[in-house]
């Protein structure tokens, strides 16, 4: 079979099922996971990545809208998917016909709700996302225990799960963090004083899972660690993870460069030697960020190569002259381990400013092939 594909991720399932070993074993017994697989898995792949954390005892879904949840539907009709961005009044029908759960924080989606589910003839189990300090969706948590209240009250409707979300979790200074789950606690307690209970309560995310055990309840909400990468590089990494990606490309044009000669776009880069410069078919368009240019490395025959000149939209350069051997033809590793060495998302989001979510959803929306191995 002809392989036609230039860039590729191949996609480790068996490590993401010992990821979600690791997480739930800390989790201890009578905490559930919720496996975050928005934005297409981080860029793995929703229907594959979701198969193996329902394999692996994820006990909920994670997913942004409805129009994943649609699509998760379809290849895990059995699944408990919740929807972790507010929706619109206008997705209420399509919630309660694919039977997934939203989060709620408006009147108006608890009406809607409550009209489709009294023209489906059935009930609808929603979340009531409480605002602790993101400054995104929820009732503040000022507020939150009259909205509950009215929730509850909605034909319809019943209030399964009580949640929020922390800030800044996978900061190293947990301060705001811990004011954020003492309002969550007061929130809670307040309910419980009126006998208000909740089946499910969440708030833990995973900078929360690694720093701040108190926070777990009985469901954890986690994404990044699953696929092997840790949030920030300031959190504790009290469990080793194994990564699930790796980006591959390979050489597809090489040539002998002597000294003084520029590379690329804009002249960024000279040649200060005799050398030799790959050329491999990736670039902005593929994901392979610009700010990577004169600063990046890739692996080539397990020896770190540097991106030499500015990165292109569908190309980039590197200078092999330091590797014996290389030739077209020669697989790439972006991000990764070859032999010995690895270049990790981490590095790749501290050398382009970013976060390593940022980096693995940038590279999975624009590689299309990807193969899975470890089913």
């Amino acid at each position: 079979m002809e392989k036609l594909y230039k860039t590729w991720a191949e996609i480790d399932l068996a490590a993401v099922r010992e990821n979600i070993a690791k997480i739930r074993e800390r989790l201890g017994r009578g905490v559930g996971l919720l496996a975050v697989v928005k934005a297409d898995a981080y860029g793995h792949g929703m229907a594959q990545i979701s198969r193996a954390a329902l394999q692996a005892g994820a006990s909920w879904l994670g997913v942004s809208n409805i129009y994943e949840a649609m699509k998760l539907r379809r290849s895990h009709p059995g699944a408990r998917i919740l929807i972790l961005s507010a929706g619109m009044a206008g997705h209420a029908g399509a919630i309660v016909r694919h039977r997934v759960t939203p989060v709620v924080c408006s009147a108006e989606m608890l009406e809607a709700l409550a009209r489709a589910a009294a023209k489906a003839r059935r009930t609808v189990d929603v979340h009531v996302v409480v605002d602790t300090g993101m400054g995104r969706i929820g009732i503040w948590h000022e507020g939150a225990f009259d909205f509950i209240r009215r929730a509850r009250r909605t034909p319809g409707v019943r209030v399964e799960g009580l949640s929020s979300h922390f800030a800044c979790s996978a900061d190293r200074d947990l301060s705001f963090t811990k004011l954020q789950l003492d309002r969550f606690r007061r929130l809670i307690a307040a309910c419980a004083r009126a006998r208000i209970r909740f089946p499910l309560t969440h708030i833990a995310n995973s900078g929360a899972f690694l720093g701040l055990p108190s926070s777990y309840f009985n469901l954890a909400r986690i994404g990044v660690m699953l696929y092997g990468v840790y949030p920030s590089r300031e959190v504790i990494k009290s469990i080793p993870l194994r990564a699930a990606l790796t980006l591959k490309t390979e050489i597809c044009f090489l040539k002998r460069v002597p000294p003084g000669r520029s590379i690329s776009y804009c002249r960024s880069y000279i040649t200060y030697r005799d050398t030799r410069v790959a050329t491999i078919p990736i670039g902005y368009g593929d994901g392979y960020c610009r700010l990577l240019s004169n600063r990046g490395e890739v692996l080539v025959r397990g020896q770190r190569a540097p991106v030499v000149g500015n990165i292109t939209m569908d190309q980039t350069m590197v200078d092999v002259g330091h590797i014996p051997g290389a030739q077209v033809g020669d697989e790439v590793v972006v991000i990764g381990r070859q032999g010995g060495n690895e270049i990790t998302v981490n590095e790749v989001a501290d050398l382009t400013g970013t976060i390593p979510y940022d980096v693995m959803c940038a590279m999975g929306k624009q590689v299309q092939h990807r193969i899975y191995r470890g089913r």
